[in-house]
């Protein structure tokens, strides 16, 4: 029996030593995270961007990225601007991440893209991803040499007078969505609720074949043009979803997993692929002994590669790029007009109004139709200040630098500074949707009314210095080089639209959420993929 106690004794010993070992081993731990905290709290304090403001409410993990993602796109960065009263703040990266300058100041803008942009590429985070959805091709390239010699390759094929030869190619594919949709309509007894970003890509995917590559979509219904649709709807359902989000978060602070097979840069591969083994292999095929010397896209593509200045995986890239880039940003800022022309009937009436007041219709020799009708571009205009297809664009400086500011900028610590160094590495995210619609600038920026562009515009020197005082295409030498035959295809689409049919309002209350593009999610079916509700009748 006295063994019992000796038992109790040596447990119980073993036991309180266990608590002691355990008590001292987390104080210890306590401690080193509390040094490591103290260490990163000094080493920010040192940083370049110490008393620049920052919203509060940040999450110790995610910062304020969290926030971003959540919000609609765009949101986040105008709530800040205006709760801050500034257009130079800083928020915090998700995973400890070093700290986000935020620029929306006009004369900081202007200095980087017009005279700093290859000192400010891609970040680490955005040129992975656009070199697996579109390839190593213009929009991927850095370096002032090389991209300029891109340019040069194919921007002849996308000037003025390259679209005024190839005007009645988007006619065409825009009286084939018009004969599709009439279609559907009487099929469904006289109106139809219709995914209206869906259709008009159709549309667009039918415009930058037909135009770039002779090459023939069956108006966004052949089998190649189905496949890239919906591997990019695909792509864009994952990059909206919680597991998206994650991986961006991760790929930001461990750019080296941009290098792993996930499943979330696999989907995004996937649209190239599918590319590149459809109609990019059938125009290689079809280049075999066919003629170069055309000033179109895929004849200045054929001759580059027939004289080696381009590999073929390079030409690939090329078509891949200009499929999906001249087809989904176009695509997704029409489907925007439309549904604010169903929920504004006033201002889709006057549009109609106008259209109809030409005599004939839209001609198919004469590019300068379009711009005879000063609402339609009105209307265009205010549908890419107020939903550009990119709501921020990010980059990082390669070397440090001093940005000047147009307007000066009191920090935490009280100073007043017209000028903001930068370090090398550090990243630099321009909130394109909050700049567009900023009240200090526009009066009613948050309101869509296209008769803005019909009165007394803003200062100058308060707008970016882009197309139309906008950064919908960005702005310098990395201008978007399809912009011109973007914004006539965005026109004839939406003119011929407007003539033919009525858009309604739903009802659906729709918040905006970024992939690669915008991608609209009705509040209520986020389990659907991303759809933009509207209902047509005919006129």
């Amino acid at each position: 029996m006295d063994s019992l106690p000796s038992v109790f004794h040596y447990f119980g010993q073993k036991y309180t030593s266990g608590i002691a070992v355990t008590l001292e081993t987390t104080i210890y731990a306590t401690c080193v995270l509390l040094a490591l905290l103290s260490l990163e709290y000094f080493l920010r304090s040192q940083h370049h961007l110490y008393d620049i403001p920052s919203p509060p409410g940040a999450s110790w993990i995610w910062g304020h990225e969290r926030e971003v993602w959540e919000t609609s796109a765009g949101i986040a960065y105008a709530n800040w601007m205006h709760q801050l009263q500034t257009n130079i703040f800083k928020i915090k990266g998700a995973l400890r991440k070093k700290d986000i300058l935020v620029v929306a100041d006009p004369l900081a803008i202007t200095y980087i893209m017009q005279k700093r942009i290859y000192d400010y590429p891609h970040s680490e985070v955005v040129r992975p991803r656009i070199a697996r959805l579109l390839g190593k091709s213009l929009g991927w390239v850095e370096g002032e040499s090389e991209h300029r010699r891109m340019r040069h390759l194919v921007g002849p094929a996308l000037s003025a007078e390259a679209i005024k030869q190839g005007a009645y190619k988007v006619f065409a594919a825009s009286e084939t969505l018009e004969l599709h949709l009439e279609k559907e309509i009487i099929i469904n007894d006289g109106a139809v609720i219709i995914s209206v970003c869906d259709w008009v890509n159709q549309a667009t995917i039918d415009v930058i074949g037909r135009f770039g590559f002779d090459h023939n979509f069956e108006g966004g219904k052949s089998e190649d043009a189905l496949n890239i649709l919906n591997s990019w709807r695909q792509m864009a359902i994952m990059g909206i979803s919680e597991r998206g989000f994650l991986a961006l978060m991760m790929l930001r602070r461990f750019p080296l997993l941009n290098y792993l097979p996930l499943k979330a840069l696999k989907a995004q591969g996937d649209v190239r692929l599918n590319i590149h083994s459809g109609v990019a292999k059938e125009l290689l095929r079809r280049s075999q002994g066919a003629s170069t010397d055309g000033n179109d896209l895929l004849s200045r593509l054929f001759s580059a590669h027939s004289s080696d200045k381009i590999s073929t995986d390079e030409l690939m890239d090329h078509i891949s790029m200009f499929i999906m880039a001249g087809s989904e940003t176009t695509s997704q800022t029409l489907g925007y007009a439309l549904w604010e022309l169903a929920k504004n009937p006033s201002i889709q009436e006057n549009l109609r109004k106008e259209i109809m007041s030409m005599p004939g219709t839209l001609a198919y020799d004469d590019i300068q139709s379009t711009s005879k009708l000063p609402y339609l571009d009105a209307v265009t205009r205010e549908t890419l200040r107020f939903h550009p297809a990119a709501p921020y664009m990010e980059r990082v400086s390669l070397k440090s630098d001093v940005l000047p500011l147009r307007h000066p900028l009191t920090t935490t610590s009280g100073r007043i500074i017209g000028e903001l160094p930068i370090e090398k590495g550090q990243t630099i995210i321009f909130p394109i949707h909050a700049i567009g619609r900023q009240d200090s600038v526009w009066g009613d920026g948050g309101s869509y009314r296209p008769e803005r562009w019909l009165e007394t515009l803003p200062a100058a020197d308060a707008l970016p210095t882009g197309w139309s005082h906008l950064l919908a295409f960005s702005d310098g030498p990395r201008t978007c080089t399809g912009y011109r035959l973007a914004i006539f295809q965005f026109k004839v689409i939406l003119a011929g639209l407007i003539r033919k049919f009525r858009f309604h309002d739903t009802g659906a209350v729709i918040k905006n959420k970024v992939t690669s593009s915008m991608q609209p999610i009705t509040v209520g079916e986020e389990h659907i993929s991303p759809r933009l509700p509207v209902k047509v009748t005919l006129v």
